[in-house]
């Protein structure tokens, strides 16, 4: 599939089950989107299709001391999607979660919230916090719940320094220009919902659908994650929807095993 046959199509921009209207925002909370993680078997492969197929620009990543290589898809407004894979390395409980979570196939693994440095989002998250992990370097903070934690799949950091944003590594052909939605699977619903409030966050859109998932939309700033109860344990909650804010409709599109949709307009 090229670029070309990504049609625009204004009224079937993203399926019904990831329609949210009125836009679920509250400028308000402290915490916003940050970026999506997205785990692939083969970095090159993924690489290729979001560049060639679906028409993002990518900005290359590193190799992690554990094996972890990744690269970004990064947005004007800050907000990113990372694609992210195992590799030969040194393993660590991070990388060996992960190669478990692609056993079970690609997908959306994890949702990165922006809130602050380590010891504000510590102070919101309150009682919360007591499972939390804590990894400060010198060039970011990261806030994290461990594995098999109902709050793993949600994480927080915060970037002091990083590589500097090339212009072209901001603008995408398919004019994307930032991270709208998520859509997150949860085993508890309740207690996500709970985390979302320590930051500002309030639920302000149901969103269903008889073909598909429903679930809650809560208003960050700048943007919605929406939380969709899971029924069963056994498989790792997955990101099951990304909807991004482009300059025009498009057609949505499962990639690497999220749905990428799109909502034309900066809302």
């Amino acid at each position: 599939m090229s670029l070309s046959a990504l049609a625009i199509a204004p009224g079937a921009s993203r399926p019904a089950a990831a329609q949210s209207t009125p836009p679920c925002r509250s400028e308000s909370a402290a915490a916003r989107l940050d970026h999506v993680a997205i785990a692939v078997r083969d970095l090159a492969s993924a690489a290729s299709s979001f560049r060639d197929t679906l028409g993002f620009s990518l900005k290359d990543g590193r190799v992690h001391a554990n094996g972890l290589r990744n690269a970004h898809i990064r947005f004007f407004d800050g907000s990113a999607l990372e694609l992210i894979t195992v590799g030969e390395g040194e393993p660590d409980e991070l990388s060996e979660w992960y190669a478990r979570f692609l056993e079970e196939g690609e997908g959306g693994a994890f949702v990165a919230l922006r809130a602050g440095p380590a010891d504000a989002v510590l102070a919101r998250l309150g009682d919360l916090a007591d499972e939390a992990r804590v990894l400060e370097g010198p060039a970011f903070d990261w806030v994290s719940f461990p594995a098999g934690h109902p709050l793993h799949p949600v994480f927080f950091i915060h970037v002091r320094s990083r590589p500097e944003d090339l212009p072209g590594h901001l603008r995408h052909e398919n004019g994307a220009t930032g991270v709208s939605e998520v859509w997150l699977e949860s085993p508890e619903p309740k207690l996500l919902a709970k985390l979302l409030g320590r930051f500002g966050a309030s639920p302000c859109t149901d969103v269903e659908d008889a073909g598909g998932p429903s679930g809650i939309g809560f208003g960050l700033a700048g943007g919605t994650l929406v939380i969709v109860p899971v029924s069963t344990a056994e498989a790792e909650p997955r990101v099951l929807s990304v909807i991004l804010r482009a300059d025009r409709g498009m057609l949505g599109v499962r990639s690497a095993g999220v749905w990428i949709g799109w909502v034309e307009g900066g809302s």
